[in-house]
């Protein structure tokens, strides 16, 4: 009985809806823009990339707009291989599709390919290209572009910056003379009182040991160990500290540029 009731709800929405296919591309459109609308970016992405599958015409523009919502979902990841699969290989001569593609790329922090591919985008975007490449040179190590006349003033001003960088040798001695004080040197403040006052209490503890014990017995023999460990691996530390404050600087500086470039290149 309950069967022969679902069955005939079935006939009856069948009947209501006149037959329609409530999946089929005029919906699915439907339904991607109502997404769109309403902000739900990643869902209308995943309607749009449908209509990019099942459609013969338009298909091009339906993968451009499920790329559209996918860069304002900041889902990159997808957006790239979107563009990989659905553009990319319809792109031609168009340098308008490379042009994108290397943004992509770029926010994906895929500089390598996306320096490659700035030679596959040429006029109308040759001065928008050569400044990203001269600003992809600065940010991976890449040989300079040789023609510097296209290069935009604000964009060679950041990348001739000098970044503020810490040198090893005065950071490793002054931790090898004040435990600690490297990496204050370095801006870690807190990093470097823990270590100060850890050498601190190590020594004060060694001390303690030596006039109690004397120097034959293995109590202090083995907090004196200990402490050397703290004392070398203070050391090994700083050194950490002053690699990771230069990465941070240049990370800084190369952000700034990759900024520049979305702001006013793209």
């Amino acid at each position: 009985m309950r069967y022969a009731f679902v069955f005939i709800l079935t006939v009856l929405a069948a009947n209501i809806s006149k037959g329609q296919n409530l999946y089929d591309t005029a919906h699915t459109k439907v339904f991607a823009q109502y997404l769109y609308n309403t902000q739900q970016y990643h869902f209308a992405a995943e309607e749009y990339g449908r209509l990019a599958k099942n459609s013969y015409s338009n298909s091009l523009d339906y993968s451009i707009k499920a790329i559209e919502c996918y860069e304002i979902a900041y889902d990159f990841k997808n957006a790239l291989n979107h563009f990989e699969k659905y553009v990319l290989p319809h792109a031609g001569s168009n340098s308008q599709y490379y042009f994108s593609y290397v943004k992509l790329l770029i926010k994906n922090r895929q500089y390598d390919t996306a320096f490659v591919y700035c030679d596959s985008v040429k006029a109308p975007f040759t001065t928008k290209i050569h400044n990203i490449k001269y600003g992809l040179s600065t940010i991976c190590d890449y040989p300079t572009p040789k023609e510097t006349e296209f290069i935009l003033p604000e964009i060679k001003s950041l990348c001739t910056s000098n970044i503020k960088q810490k040198r090893m040798f005065p950071a490793i001695t002054m931790s090898a003379i004040v435990p600690g004080s490297g990496r204050i040197y370095c801006g870690y403040v807190r990093e470097g009182i823990i270590a100060m006052l850890r050498t601190c209490f190590d020594y004060l503890h060694l001390i303690y040991g030596f006039r109690k014990y004397g120097f034959r017995d293995p109590y202090p023999i083995f907090f004196g160990s200990v402490s050397a460990c703290f004392y070398i691996g203070n050391i090994f530390g700083t050194a950490k500290s002053v690699n990771k404050f230069n990465k941070a600087q240049r990370n800084i500086r190369d952000g700034q540029i990759i900024d520049y470039m979305y702001n006013n290149l793209f």
